[in-house]
């Protein structure tokens, strides 16, 4: 038995480009993964703004260790607010994604009876 013969019987064709598109766009999206992308969007908002609100302190003075003569852009806590934002941004999404699922299993069943 030759290998490539049995690879040309089970083998299939790729998926073409439209069919995945056609299946991408169908999808809607629930009220949970809107909220999860108005969260993202607020959480990258916030973070830029909460960066130049609570600057941190470039270079201090010599007399006075707490006196800040420059300040800079916080990068620390905006990226904290951004990691922040992005869980809670997957976990709404995620949980949306499970109500879908679930809602179209539901439907399923409800075909079959």
């Amino acid at each position: 038995m030759n290998m490539f013969d049995e690879i040309e019987k089970l083998r299939k064709d790729l998926p073409k480009l439209q069919k995945v598109t056609d299946g991408v766009s169908k999808q809607e999206l629930n009220h949970y993964q809107i909220i999860a992308l108005v969260i993202m969007g607020a959480g990258i908002c916030i973070g830029v703004i909460f960066g130049n609100v609570f600057p941190s302190c470039g270079t201090t003075s010599g007399l006075y260790s707490k006196t800040c003569t420059t300040t800079e852009f916080n990068f620390s806590l905006t990226l904290t607010i951004w990691f922040v934002a992005f869980l809670v941004c997957v976990f709404f999404y995620g949980m949306g994604s499970i109500i879908t699922l679930l809602d179209s299993i539901n439907k399923k069943l409800d075909k079959k009876k």
